[in-house]
């Protein structure tokens, strides 16, 4: 409960006692487990305070740094995204991590979504891990290392 408490306050902090707390969380993942890695970063980026659009999503060389998200305090549904990749890469950077621009006109969704070790779709549902669906488009897709050097 005290772990929920302080996600939850977190996002109201001083841009250095939250960039301070991600560098905490990410450094206490237990990255052998990555479904557990991928359930505990959702639970972490959901309490995220949401705003307008914050990032191109499909223009990556735009795209902040994560100390200059976490500083900025500003997040969208698809910053979350990146969010939740740099935490992963972070916590351990032999984790595949891709982020992919996904179009799904039967739910009309589009949006920036994470997908981990091939199997582990983060932010394509709200505050949920999913699966990527056969019958979406991506139509961009790039590594997080990539996005990062």
């Amino acid at each position: 409960m005290e772990q929920q408490l302080k996600s939850n306050t977190i996002w109201f902090e001083s841009p250095r006692v939250r960039l301070s707390n991600w560098r905490s969380f990410r450094n206490g993942l237990d990255t052998n487990n990555i479904y557990d890695v991928c359930h505990t970063v959702v639970e972490w980026w959901k309490m995220a305070p949401m705003s307008a659009r914050t990032i191109d999503p499909v223009h990556s060389n735009t795209w902040p740094t994560p100390w200059e998200m976490l500083h900025s305090g500003e997040y969208c549904e698809d910053s979350l995204a990146l969010g939740m990749g740099y935490t992963v890469f972070y916590a351990n950077n032999s984790i595949d991590n891709e982020l992919l621009y996904i179009y799904d006109k039967q739910k009309s969704i589009q949006r920036l979504c994470c997908l981990v070790d091939k199997k582990y779709l983060l932010n394509y549902s709200y505050g949920e891990i999913s699966k990527l669906p056969a019958d979406v488009h991506v139509s961009y897709s790039k590594k997080i290392a990539d996005v990062i050097s």
